[in-house]
């Protein structure tokens, strides 16, 4: 009986309490979550703040940086023209010769006696010739054999000059000034038309031969200056002299000759370099990757604070990653680039800006 009692006086006691919350919720005017304005002192919540740096384009311009190796500007293999036994080598291997020097001399066998008698046979048929037309001119020749007798002068003449040539061939001579590379025979070898006899190099200019990738290339042209720094610390400038009008297929990159006077010979074929060639300037802004941010089309851009304090997402290109920091391309003008807190605020929205000034990039 006592529990019953106790049990009715707990479930009166819930009941007054409960009652008591309804009458209390009746007399408050409580609004919904959703509608709720937080207020400080009867004013709204302050504008999120983010962190600006004033920052204005400055001419930047990214050097292309490519491995490249050093080639003769010219290369040629000499050969024999004609055929015949060596019987002196002017110029050896490693040496330097002028254009039109003699580097080696065949014999002459009957060569200087063939240009003799082609050149008794022009006489004659000149004789031959000048009589026919003195005979025609008085109607005591016909024109066909003036015509005989000039076509055999011509003939006459051109076996001349096979014989001139022939023996002229027999002085084996540099077709430009350069370097011999290789010697390919000695005293008494006998050639034939076509065997090689030297390769000569012409070192002076040299040139350079690069890669360069198709995002770079449309930023280089002819006469574009150069510079390269060997292995051995040695440091050159050149010119761009050649661009290769399609790309590698296998790799996709464009070959680029640059060149390098080489008077003294320094610098010799096959050599590797690093070159550098200077890029296009263009205004850019030294940033840090950490504020780049992502629209929703999936663009890459910054967010920046217009006069009205309101956020704005500015499309991007990235110029240059460094180790220090990054360069891109994008506000045209001075900006309030948002450094820290762009992650928390949207296009669009109004924000409280606080300037930030001294070193560093955030």
């Amino acid at each position: 009986m006592k529990s019953k009692i106790f049990a009715i006086l707990i479930a009166l006691c819930a009941l007054a309490w409960i009652g008591s919350g309804l009458i209390n919720a009746g007399g408050n005017d409580v609004p919904a979550p959703a509608s709720i304005h937080v207020k400080t002192n009867g004013k709204k919540a302050e504008l999120p703040q983010v962190r600006v740096r004033e920052m204005t384009p400055e001419n930047f311009v990214d050097n292309i940086a490519v491995t490249g190796r050093t080639q003769a500007s010219r290369s040629v293999v000499i050969r024999a023209e004609t055929e015949g036994q060596v019987l002196e080598i002017a110029k050896q291997e490693g040496e330097f010769s002028t254009e039109g020097e003699i580097l080696a001399k065949l014999d002459l066998r009957d060569r200087r006696a063939l240009v003799r008698e082609a050149e008794g046979r022009v006489a004659q048929r000149r004789i031959e010739y000048n009589a026919a037309k003195q005979l025609a001119d008085k109607g005591f020749n016909s024109k066909v054999r003036l015509a005989q007798t000039e076509a055999d002068l011509e003939d006459a003449k051109a076996a001349l000059k096979t014989a001139q040539i022939d023996l002229a061939r027999i002085n084996i001579t540099a077709p430009f000034s350069g370097m011999i590379f290789e010697q390919n025979v000695e005293v008494g070898d006998f050639l034939s038309v076509g065997d090689a006899l030297f390769t000569l190099v012409d070192l002076d200019p040299i040139e350079l031969v690069g890669f360069v990738s198709e995002r770079r290339i449309q930023d280089l042209k002819l006469g574009l200056k150069a510079q390269a720094a060997f292995l051995d610390g040695m440091r050159v400038e050149g010119e761009i002299s050649y661009i290769a009008p399609a790309a590698d297929a296998q790799t996709r990159t464009f070959r680029v000759h640059i060149s390098v006077p080489n008077a003294a010979g320094q610098i010799k074929d096959g050599m590797t370099a690093k070159i550098a060639i200077p890029g296009v300037s263009r205004p850019a802004l030294k940033i840090s990757p950490a504020i780049l941010a992502l629209n929703d089309a999936g663009e890459v851009g910054i967010k920046i604070v217009d006069d009205a304090d309101i956020v704005r997402f500015i499309p991007v290109q990235i110029l240059a990653d460094k180790t220090d920091a990054m360069w891109i391309s994008g506000p045209s003008a001075k900006s309030r680039v948002i450094t820290v807190g762009q992650d928390y605020v949207r296009d669009g929205q109004k924000v409280k800006p606080v300037l930030r000034n001294g070193e560093g990039l955030l």
